[in-house]
């Protein structure tokens, strides 16, 4: 029989050994300290797939790809529901109606009730035969300017605006910082328009012609139009685009025993240099309707409005009819805002007297709808139309929906949306007033 000894020293080897394999075992490090110590060695453990470096060109780009798309799904999802809780929140705000309303701020009237307000830029003008004067939204004064006018008819288009003695012979154009210049004509004013720039339209009147004439702001003389009864016919109206560069003007005159229009354009860019007389088109379609109204919506939209018929045309250059609505009622008023027509027609329909009706310049119908009460203001206020008559105030959005319909306290002269709807200056008898629809 083989017996072992053991010596100290193999003793104490496997003393070392057994102690080593009990920690493992229990789960101590046996770099001292076990899970409370500091002193730790992390081993991460790869797996099967991350090991593999030598993925092939097809496979990475595969990867790239879904991610790419991911990330463009996750977008586009995103940017819908931010679109669509815009929409649902801004027709949500374009339903709000108004029970009443609070004076803000009241300035007392220091004029005549002759006096009127419209207004302009981010206040308001008020002018009479005596003067102009220009205030902001606070009722601060601006600048003002004395004048002796027998019938001032005024004009805005921009931060420009004109006032225009019908019958005299003096212009006076101004913007925000005051008067720009003052325009002699010499013959008699029939009516004014102007644009942007300060370039003021003036249709004059002579013993056997018309003039329409073209003028800078410092009274220079641009261009003339000469125009005979025999020939072109009487310029009912005239519009100027925005930029000053174009023209259109309604001429009525009698063919045999009937009484026509002829709508007409005139080009002053190099479009139309080589035109007769500036002329870049006519159109002689209205038969014995007569075209009261004309107006520019923008640089290249203009409309006409006659007894029956609304026509829409584009002019870029040279212009062409894009839409003609016919009217089934009369038209009783007209009157135009950014992007919008709209006709106050006699209602031939049995209920309320008059019907309301507005287009896009499109030509689509964006709303219509009936009223009883003979308002003297219909204007548009942004996407609203405010009406108003001696005490009556009502606010309409346009899908025809009121949303305010309030008796004023004091007779109305004038209300001026001032760019946020709810917020309007009310001119009454005795006060110019900011009031605040709740």
């Amino acid at each position: 029989m083989m017996s072992v000894r053991f010596d100290l020293k193999t003793a104490s080897f496997l003393k070392k050994e057994v102690n080593r394999m009990a920690d493992i075992i229990s789960g101590k490090s046996r770099f001292g300290g076990g899970a409370s110590s500091g002193n730790k060695k992390v081993i991460r453990l790869v797996s099967e797939p991350e090991k593999n470096d030598n993925l092939d060109e097809a496979e990475i780009k595969n990867r790239v790809m879904n991610r790419r798309k991911r990330i463009a799904v996750i977008i586009v999802v995103s940017v819908a529901v931010i679109i669509a809780a815009v929409f649902a929140l801004l027709y949500f705000m374009d339903g709000i109606t108004y029970s009443d309303y609070s004076v803000v701020q009241s300035v007392n009237r220091d004029d005549s009730e002759t006096a009127s307000y419209i207004g302009y830029a981010d206040g308001y003008v008020r002018y009479s035969n005596d003067g102009i004067a220009y205030y902001s939204k606070k009722g601060t004064s601006v600048w003002n300017q004395t004048y002796t006018m027998q019938k001032p008819q005024f004009k805005i288009c921009g931060d420009t605006l004109a006032v225009g003695d019908i019958n005299g012979s003096k212009i006076y154009v101004f913007d925000k910082s005051g008067n720009l210049g003052v325009i002699d004509t010499s013959l008699a004013i029939s009516q004014i328009e102007v644009a942007n720039q300060g370039v003021v339209a003036a249709v004059l009147e002579d013993n056997d012609a018309n003039y329409i004439n073209l003028y800078d702001a410092d009274g220079t003389k641009i261009y003339t139009v000469k125009t005979s009864l025999s020939g072109d016919g009487y310029p009912l109206d005239i519009s100027i685009s925005p930029d000053a560069t174009k023209l259109m003007a309604s001429y009525l005159y009698v063919s045999g025993e009937t009484m026509k229009t002829n709508v007409v354009f005139y080009n002053f860019s190099e479009v139309g240099q080589n035109e007769t007389e500036r002329v870049v088109g006519g159109f002689n379609h209205y038969d014995s309707t007569i075209v009261g109204d004309v107006h520019f919506m923008d640089e290249n939209t203009a409309v006409a409005v006659g007894e029956n018929i609304v026509s829409i045309y584009s002019i870029k250059e040279y212009p062409k009819l894009s839409k003609e609505i016919t009217i089934d009622n009369e038209i009783d008023r007209v009157f135009f805002g950014s992007g919008y027509i709209g006709l106050v027609l006699k209602n031939s329909d049995s209920g309320d007297i008059y019907r309301l009706v507005v287009y896009n310049t499109g030509g689509n119908k964006v709303c219509e709808t009936t009223f009883s009460t003979q308002y003297d203001s219909i204007v548009f206020d942004g996407k609203s139309i405010v009406m108003s008559s001696d005490t009556a105030f009502v606010l309409m959005n346009l899908k025809g929906k009121k949303l305010a319909e309030l008796t004023m306290s004091l007779p109305i002269q004038t209300v001026i949306p001032v760019g946020r709807r709810g917020d309007y200056i009310c001119v009454n008898s005795k006060y110019v007033q900011n009031i605040r629809l709740k």
